[in-house]
């Protein structure tokens, strides 16, 4: 089950020019070829010189094959410029040719191991085997060779970031706390999950797993992903009523059979297009469903303020952590191009942080160690993401270990 988590504003005012300027010189083609000639000796064109455009008063076939030309050569000088500058502010590489729309198109590809959930949209199916990716009762990931959950000490909950996407069993951040605090850590990450979704699971597990810590874990982006009803596959989500939060279940997808000329020469234009990082950055946020989406994959924006829906959820859950005696932690992670592009979290994960803090949530955030790492050299910051090329996805056995690390210290403080 393929699981989830944009440019039409560019300049045409060279193109309209040019059309003006093709449309002036036709008429004054058309005016020359029926003036008076000059007695003093010019030579009227013949009928067959003003038809062909052989003659010297007009040339509408080489006319407009000319405006053609020079409307193409404008438009590609214009996005050229446009691309040009958007790397230039953004800081990407001038000359690196990548994919850039299938770099933002997350998908889940691991087989038969999610199943849909019709509260939570998608989970992990129970006792899946394979040889890097086991899981116990509840879709819970293996750490070691454990055969059932084990309850009353740590529940890590989140994203694919804290299930360990890319990397064996004993090697995502979960089984590297548990190692360094010597205590079981029970992973109930899911890939693909918002953070509406992650907290609504949390609420699944806690009274399986019995915690004495949870331990919430944010990929920046999964708050970005709380603000859709569809991220490749229905999920949950939750709109906001006179200050509540009212819960809306994952909806069904109706398959779209995309046929026909035009839908082919779209999907065709977007491939091409996608190698552009300015048009990908604007069409991402224009019209995500377009520029990421298929048959089968939809991207469909919930009328909310996804930083709100996880400050509530935030709020739901402290409250209930409170009256069990469970302690709180929220873990911010971010994807590699935060951390090398800017100098501080996104707005979303600031704006998270922000009330996060202000509920008395104990936070740990892995920005800041990382940027450090990245600021000195760029390249530095490899090793701690799987990387393919130029492309960064998940956190490697070294950034998940850098993780437990940073998670380590913060318990024991």
């Amino acid at each position: 089950m393929p699981i989830i988590a944009t440019v039409s504003g560019l300049p045409r005012r060279p193109i309209v020019a040019h059309r003006e300027h093709a449309r002036h010189g036709l008429l004054a083609s058309a005016a020359n070829a029926t003036r008076v000639p000059d007695p003093e000796g010019e030579k009227a064109p013949s009928m067959s010189e003003a038809a062909t455009g052989n003659g010297t008063s007009g040339r509408p076939r080489g006319g407009r094959l000319a405006n053609l030309a020079t409307a193409l050569v404008s438009l590609c000088a214009t996005v050229l410029a446009i691309e040009i500058g958007y790397r230039l502010v953004t800081g990407l590489p001038l000359l690196e040719l990548a994919n850039w729309r299938g770099d933002h198109t997350v998908i889940l590809e691991s087989g038969d191991l999610p199943k849909p959930d019709p509260q939570l949209g998608w989970v992990p199916r129970s006792d899946y085997r394979s040889p890097y990716h086991n899981t116990l009762a509840h879709g819970i990931r293996r750490n070691f060779d454990e055969a059932e959950i084990r309850t009353g000490h740590i529940l890590a909950v989140g994203d694919s970031f804290t299930e360990g996407w890319e990397v064996g069993d004993s090697e995502s951040w979960p089984a590297y706390l548990e190692k360094l605090v010597k205590k079981p850590v029970v992973n109930g990450g899911v890939g693909g999950y918002g953070t509406d979704q992650i907290i609504l699971r949390t609420e699944q597990l806690l009274p399986i797993v019995k915690p004495k810590v949870l331990i919430v874990g944010f990929l920046e982006f999964d708050i970005f992903r709380a603000g859709h009803t569809h991220f490749g596959s229905p999920k949950p989500w939750f709109a906001v009523e006179s200050g509540a939060l009212k819960y809306q279940p994952p909806a069904l997808v109706t398959v779209r059979h995309e046929a026909g000329i035009f839908v082919r020469a779209g999907y065709w234009a977007r491939h091409w297009l996608g190698y552009l990082a300015s048009f990908d950055y604007l069409l991402r946020r224009a019209t995500p469903d377009f520029w990421l989406g298929s048959e089968r994959r939809q991207y469909t924006k919930a009328p909310n303020d996804p930083v709100q829906v996880t400050c509530l959820l935030l709020e739901r859950l402290k409250k209930r952590t409170d009256a069990e005696g469970v302690r709180l932690v929220l873990f911010m992670q971010y994807y590699a191009a935060t951390v090398i592009e800017e100098d501080e979290p996104t707005d979303n994960a600031q704006g998270v942080s922000a009330c996060a803090q202000r509920l008395g949530i104990q936070l740990v955030d892995q920005f800041a160690p990382l940027r450090a790492i990245a600021a000195k050299n760029a390249d530095a910051i490899r090793p701690y993401y799987m990387t393919e090329g130029n492309y960064f996805s998940h956190m490697s056995a070294r950034g998940n270990e850098h993780a437990a690390q940073l998670l380590a210290k913060a318990l024991g403080d």
